[in-house]
């Protein structure tokens, strides 16, 4: 019914990019700026790095809502940061960068969409300081999911355990 968006440009790459490197400049930063230990401040980037890795494994789903989502987020990433990068350096930006060949099997879906059931379930209980950062990582995961750095991780190590976790819950409770 929906389908995917499975091409991300040098645009969309860009914006995956620039995230998590905001982020991680901003942290850097204010851990040289306070004095404070690497870690204290390491811990404001887990809804970050927790929202890429479900990005990630959204991005390799195939169709339906979820796919249709981040299918979504990346016709308007791609073409966000296109017009960004066009803007700024006056480059061409619609050049694909990587197209993704690997997808959830049916029950490896069906790990994603308990992934989604836990996040919505919790999604009250997550502190309002750590929602917005949660999201820029789902929307990070998905742009970056296409691409040869995280999306080269997450497919050749992630999606495959996400499809064997899928196979052994259906195969110890079906």
């Amino acid at each position: 019914m929906f389908e995917t968006a499975t091409t991300l440009t040098i645009g969309g790459l860009f914006v995956g990019l620039a995230l998590p490197t905001w982020h991680i400049a901003r942290f850097a930063v204010s851990s040289i700026k306070s004095g404070a230990t690497a870690t204290k401040g390491a811990l404001d980037l887990v809804p970050l790095a927790a929202g890429m890795l479900y990005g990630g494994i959204a991005t390799a789903t195939t169709s339906g809502l979820i796919g249709f989502t981040t299918g979504c987020i990346t016709w308007f990433g791609n073409n966000a940061g296109s017009l960004a990068m066009w803007g700024s350096t006056g480059g061409t930006t619609t050049l694909a960068a990587r197209t993704s060949q690997y997808e959830l099997t049916d029950m490896g879906n069906l790990i994603l969409l308990l992934l989604t059931v836990a996040i919505l379930g919790a999604w009250k209980k997550i502190p309002q300081k750590a929602k917005p950062r949660m999201r820029l990582g789902i929307i990070s995961g998905t742009l970056l999911g296409l691409s040869a750095t995280l999306g080269g991780l997450v497919m050749a190590t992630v999606i495959p355990a996400v499809n064997s976790a899928g196979q052994a819950l259906v195969g110890t409770i079906a």
